[in-house]
């Protein structure tokens, strides 16, 4: 049958299936790696690794910089160069889901089965596996920091992304229990201006209206008292979410705001506020004699245990004054035991689903307080170890492939060699890492 003859659905399955699409697909994450790794010197990790390859589609290439990362700029300054392309080119996201259905098409339900290609078959399931945990780690993983100085003791941490506002009564008694009620930033990060949604709860004395929603922002006063958005001579003006050089800032600097309106019940009074994420202090609504704190936040996590932070140093390079360790001896509090554990830039501590690295370091000495503090990264990554097992199944099929088409060479039972070796070299890395750890 020729191929023209083929199905429409078969046509689509040949095509997703196809080495060609994997080629193409192989060479577009290339050119991407290159340019997010130039455009790195520039725009910092996190700017160019959401534009280049956690994008569905990237927006502009900036020729510039990835001029002056090569140097070039000796020979020929350039200038300040951007390639807009409109959303039209896929990204690094993009390009995982398709190579995803091309290795699922091609390589695994179109290979020949065989016991010649199983372990390409197995193999290529490895990296199946692999790219599902990048996209369960993109969509799934918790990530925040915990700041805290020498003697303290944290069981909560401030994600870096995810936005929320809480509302809190104020209690009469301090040793009260706090009380806290929390709308998630999915619930309002649609609302811009001109557009709104009222909350409510039965233990409010009060709806809360959130509207002119603005990702980057910050409030002005109104000088003129001539805009009818103000609040109390003050309104949010939008600001841009690029920095200096055109690159887009980390979610984690920028400075969400949005207006308020409280609207008491039984009653025709309301209350207007602004809430921004730097405020120094929270919007207050009064409900009779109760009030009640309101305010944009980054989301809290509670830990499964508490971090207690002994001792914290710096080792710098020798004659400057640049970093070259952080680390940390802390005490992890779990159910009344204690663990003394130590925490450096590359040496995270993990327990019970999290990854706790050390990310910056303090000597107490901008802040005048004299006491030495340290910054932690915290992660929970559903998908921590996927990497590390698709990695080793990914051996053990190249590995299984290789021994069978070398025990046809030696014309001896390729499925006796094959494993019996498979399970000696098995049984060596065991004892190595049994003696190591």
């Amino acid at each position: 049958m020729s191929s023209s003859s083929k199905s429409l659905p078969a046509k689509i399955f040949a095509f997703l299936s196809s080495f060609g699409l994997a080629t193409a697909v192989l060479i577009m994450l290339l050119l991407l790696t290159l340019l997010g790794t130039l455009e790195q010197a520039e725009h910092g990790l996190v700017a160019s690794q959401a534009r280049y390859f956690e994008s569905a589609f990237i927006d502009r290439i900036d020729i510039g910089a990835c001029w002056r990362a090569l140097a070039l700029d000796g020979y020929w300054n350039i200038g300040n160069v951007s390639l807009p392309l409109f959303h039209l080119v896929p990204g690094g996201y993009t390009l995982m889901a398709v190579l995803f259905v091309n290795l699922l098409f091609g390589g695994i339900l179109r290979i020949r089965k065989a016991p010649k290609t199983i372990g390409v078959i197995i193999s290529h399931f490895a990296i199946l596996f692999m790219i599902a945990a990048g996209a369960v780690t993109h969509h799934f993983a918790k990530e925040g920091n915990l700041n805290l100085r020498e003697g303290e003791t944290g069981d909560e941490f401030l994600s870096f992304h995810d936005r929320v506002i809480e509302i809190e009564k104020v209690q009469a008694d301090p040793a009260a229990k706090r009380s806290v009620l929390v709308i998630d930033e999915s619930m309002f990060h649609d609302l811009a201006s001109g557009q709104g949604r009222t909350f409510t709860h039965e233990s409010l004395p009060f709806d809360l209206m959130i509207t002119g929603w603005k990702k980057s922002a910050e409030p002005r006063r109104d000088a003129g008292n001539s805009r009818s958005d103000s609040v109390d001579g003050y309104f949010i003006q939008e600001m841009s979410i690029l920095d200096e050089s055109g690159a887009a800032k980390p979610d984690e600097q920028l400075s969400s705001a949005c207006y308020a309106i409280a609207k008491i019940k039984g009653g025709d009074e309301v209350q207007n506020g602004i809430l921004w994420e730097f405020a120094a202090a929270p919007w207050t609504v009064t409900a009779g004699k109760e009030k009640f704190l309101v305010s944009l936040v980054h989301r809290t996590y509670k830990l499964p245990f508490a971090i207690r932070l002994d001792h914290t140093e710096e080792e710098k390079h020798p004659g400057t004054e640049r970093a070259r360790r952080f680390s940390s001896n802390v005490t992890k509090i779990s159910g009344g035991n204690e663990e003394k554990r130590l925490v450096t830039m590359n040496e995270p501590v993990r327990s019970e689903g999290y990854a706790v690295f050390q990310s910056t370091f303090s000597s107490g000495e901008k802040e005048g307080t004299g006491v030495k503090s340290s910054g932690f990264m915290i992660v929970e990554n559903p998908a921590d170890h996927w990497p590390l097992i698709s990695c080793i199944i990914v051996a053990e099929g190249l590995l299984l492939h290789f021994l069978m088409m070398l025990a046809r060479f030696l014309k001896v039972n390729p499925w006796i060699f094959a494993f019996s070796l498979i399970l000696a070299f098995n049984a060596a890395f065991a004892l190595a890492m049994w003696k190591l750890l």
